[in-house]
């Protein structure tokens, strides 16, 4: 159930970032990625076993860390 409710979000989310994407040409890059970036996360859930589902989660909740704590340190260091 819950693999089939993270799919849905993302095909809803997919769908506002093409809705983005016509609407304002500004943002067609940013849209596209965005849309291809959900589709990759939408269908690690479908990995065959679950061994392989947690590893893909952790390592997806390591680069969020990772990212979180970069642009902290790039806030900080007057970057951004």
């Amino acid at each position: 159930m819950i693999r089939e409710l993270v799919l849905l979000g993302g095909a809803a989310y997919i769908v506002i970032a093409l809705v983005q994407w016509f609407d304002n040409q500004t943002v067609q890059g940013e849209a596209l990625v965005f849309a291809g970036f959900l589709v990759i996360l939408s269908l690690i859930h479908r990995a065959p076993d679950e061994e392989r589902l947690k590893k893909f989660e952790m390592v997806g909740l390591w680069l969020m860390i990772a990212l979180f704590a970069g642009y902290a340190l790039a806030k900080a260091g007057g970057y951004v």
